[in-house]
């Protein structure tokens, strides 16, 4: 028998054993009955046997189901069981089965877990509410001047000194195969504009951003910056030192005659950047410096 076919059928029985009842009832057993929340050690059982889950443990003083004092000792063979078991998802019509730990990590961007539409938090105008694998197709369908399939993202943005959020804008660029989630942000209190791109890829610094800030009527004045992308897994993106912060009065001094601010972010792998030459001391310096000798 080929490995192929060995670990097909290996996986035939594991899909076979996660859909029997038997192994309901035992993800059921490891299931707390106060918060209906898988259990992971430390597990805790009153002295009758009931088990509970260690949050729920910390904020009761007696069994939620007989009402009797904790036990003294831990079930040692639920704890063990509880680390080896595959849990399913809890994610309706997700097919993930996995160890609790593992299902700490995938729950967060699990395809199946229901969002709210991220686009009405910064404009305010959308009420969708679905499965987040389809949002990007909600998006393209009732967003279509945020999003583009294309690296790169055009705005002319009228400047509002009345506007009290932070986000200002708001867009996403699908390309290189990843969703590239590009952010402008009014720092008031810093007196700056901040522009930062977060990707759903955990080696984000293989790709880069350029914000390209330009007066359509005068080419030869503009603002470039180029930064590289962060993961969207990354907490502290607002306070990366790598996000673009350009002072606010070279934004104004930026403004069109509609009062707009004109700018393009561009998305790149870093791989395809040329490498920069090592600046050599320039010819009108050389000449300068002989020139300087010579009166010596």
């Amino acid at each position: 028998m080929s490995s192929t076919s060995s670990a097909a059928g290996k996986k035939l029985v594991l899909s076979t054993l996660l859909e029997t009842d038997h192994y309901e009832s035992l993800i059921k057993e490891l299931t707390c009955t106060k918060c209906n929340r898988y259990m992971k050690p430390p597990i805790y059982l009153c002295v009758d046997g009931h088990s509970i889950c260690g949050p729920c443990y910390e904020k009761s003083y007696q069994c939620h189901i007989c009402q009797k004092e904790f036990a003294q000792i831990r079930p040692i063979v639920l704890e063990s069981l509880a680390k080896k078991v595959l849990f399913p998802c809890t994610n309706s019509g997700c097919p993930k089965h996995a160890t609790i730990s593992q299902l700490e990590q995938h729950t967060p961007s699990c395809q199946f877990r229901i969002i709210n539409c991220f686009m009405a938090r910064v404009y305010g105008e959308c009420s969708w509410k679905g499965r987040a694998g389809d949002w990007m197709e909600h998006c393209f369908t009732d967003h279509k001047q945020k999003v583009t399939e294309l690296p790169f993202i055009t705005v002319k943005d009228k400047w509002d000194a009345k506007r009290t959020e932070p986000v200002l804008n708001y867009f996403l660029l699908k390309c290189f195969d990843k969703i590239f989630n590009v952010y402008q942000i009014y720092d008031k209190r810093g007196g700056r504009m901040m522009w930062t791109v977060l990707v759903n890829d955990d080696q984000a610094d293989k790709f880069y951003f350029e914000v390209d800030i330009f007066l359509p009527d005068l080419p030869s004045k503009k603002i470039v910056y180029r930064r590289p992308c962060k993961c969207e897994k990354d907490a502290d993106f607002l306070e990366h030192t790598q996000n673009v912060y350009i002072p606010v009065e070279n934004i104004f001094s930026m403004l069109d005659e509609s009062e707009s601010v004109n700018f393009t972010v561009r998305i790149g792998e870093v791989e395809n950047l040329p490498l920069l030459e090592t600046p050599r001391t320039s010819e009108s310096l050389i000449l300068l410096n002989n020139e300087d000798h010579k009166e010596i």
